[in-house]
């Protein structure tokens, strides 16, 4: 996945995030309370996966990089 559209996925989920927990304060059903917080924990869980997987693929590029130059 190149770094721009890592980038808009990421964003994209952020919002969700951010309207996951709009879900939780607005309701008065804990079923959605609960769906509210569940769509704010994966958003964070996942655009910090997306920056561990960024990450990931800069240090295993260096890497091929280095063995190639001996």
């Amino acid at each position: 996945m190149s770094p721009n559209s890592s980038f808009v996925l990421g964003a994209l989920i952020a919002v969700l995030g951010i309207l996951g927990l709009f879900l939780a304060a607005r309701t008065m059903d804990p079923g959605m309370y609960v769906a509210g917080l569940i769509f704010a924990a994966f958003a964070v869980f996942f655009d910090f996966w997306l920056i561990k997987h960024w990450f990931d693929q800069a240090e295993a590029a260096a890497a091929r990089e280095a063995h190639r130059h001996g």
